[in-house]
């Protein structure tokens, strides 16, 4: 099992509104691509200097099917949405033991 966790840090002048939008697009993936064994997507609550503001946390069954979802059409439309308010991210993939 492989874990995918992508994390956004949104541009300063997105407009209010805009982290609660791309939650629900991003969300909109599960069930479309059935490669995805997991998919949780959160907004940061969190009191600190909060360096992220959105986080997708989700599994896979092997990084052959994590390659195969980041080409999917459904995945790279809702990306490339995403990605024109997206300041900075971070991506890990780590296989669980």
């Amino acid at each position: 099992m492989v874990t995918h966790i992508v994390m956004f840090k949104l541009k300063p002048d997105c407009p209010p509104g805009t982290v609660e939008d791309l939650k629900a697009r991003l969300l909109s993936l599960k069930g479309k691509i059935d490669l995805i064994r997991k998919w949780e997507v959160g907004i940061n609550v969190g009191a600190s200097s909060k360096p992220y503001d959105l986080v997708v946390y989700s599994t896979f069954d092997t990084m052959e099917d994590v390659a195969a979802f980041r080409v999917n059409p459904d995945h790279v439309a809702v990306a490339t949405y995403v990605r024109g308010f997206v300041e900075t991210s971070g991506t890990v993939d780590y296989i669980n033991d």
